[in-house]
């Protein structure tokens, strides 16, 4: 499929911070900001990849040890950040994420996609924030609809696991606690925020990326690629939808995607969510629960 763009403005002078954003939509999103005159910080687990990335970079980037699986690290990354000279960040995309074929767990003992998904870049936010002047992008998926989160057996110790159940409820977690965090930035409760700060929830469509390798066996990972080739848009059309979100002027909290059939390809535009994503008070027992898995850590 070819790869269509859209209008990106002049980023010169601003600093964008990208989870993961060694492969897939995060590397292209780095990529496209870089291009644009972004200074780019990628958070990444794999430092190595990481400065392989930053020196294929047009223009300035540094690179941050970062493991959402590790709350450890996870702070150790944010101190980092907002240690000695902290520089202003303007746009914080989440974008890191991950899907696994069996049931394992973080270092910190909690399921891993909530861990990874959900967890890490919870804390990750809360704990830069203070410097984000801007904008946090955080990349959801229309996964998320066919979620409820079970805030009483969150990690699956009790009920079936799936890699597809997990995942929905993680990316519904995604969208519940950044609707939380909006609801914070807008009444105030985020008090160390810098005013005009707001969130913006995205769906990068079916992208041709790595996280579709999850089963575990080389040869269905195999034909899973192929029919990615395909039917999905390559990640750099997939990371249109991120930076449509983290450079357009729109209302707090919107969720953009792909505008083609059950928005899983296409140009960017605003979309839809469900109910239970959009639910303020399930939003808020969220950001509670999120709150006292990582307050220990």
């Amino acid at each position: 499929m070819a790869t269509k763009t859209i209008d990106i403005p002049d980023l010169t002078g601003q600093t964008w911070l990208i989870t993961g954003a060694t492969s897939g939509v995060g590397l292209e999103t780095a990529r496209s900001a870089s291009d644009r005159g972004a200074r780019v910080v990628l958070a990444v687990r794999d430092t190595g990849r990481g400065h392989q990335v930053a020196d294929s970079l047009p223009g300035p980037s540094r690179v941050v040890e970062l493991d959402l699986a590790s709350l450890g690290s996870v702070r150790r990354a944010a101190a980092e950040l907002r240690g000695g000279e902290a520089e202003p960040i303007d746009v914080l995309v989440n974008n890191a994420g991950a899907i696994t074929p069996r049931l394992r767990e973080t270092a910190d003992g909690v399921e891993m996609l909530l861990g990874v998904n959900v967890l890490g870049p919870f804390l990750f936010t809360n704990l830069v924030l203070p410097g984000v002047r801007r904008r946090v992008v955080i990349v959801g998926s229309n996964a998320h609809k066919a979620a409820t989160f079970d805030l009483d057996d969150p990690h699956f110790r009790r009920r079936r696991w799936t890699p597809a159940a997990a995942y929905a409820q993680s990316k519904l977690g995604d969208m519940l606690w950044g609707l939380a965090l909006d609801q914070r930035l807008r009444d105030g409760r985020a008090e160390a925020a810098v005013a005009g700060v707001d969130v913006q929830l995205t769906h990068p469509g079916w992208a041709a990326t790595g996280i579709t390798n999850a089963s575990g066996n080389a040869v269905v990972d195999t034909m899973i690629t192929r029919v990615c080739s395909v039917f999905a848009q390559p990640a750099s059309q997939a990371a249109l939808t991120t930076m449509f979100a983290a450079t357009r002027p729109l209302p707090p909290c919107s969720y953009t995607g792909p505008d083609g059939l059950r928005n899983l390809r296409g140009m960017p535009t605003l979309i839809g969510r469900s109910a239970e994503a959009s639910d303020p008070e399930i939003a808020e027992r969220l950001w509670q629960f999120a709150e006292a898995e990582t307050a220990g850590a």
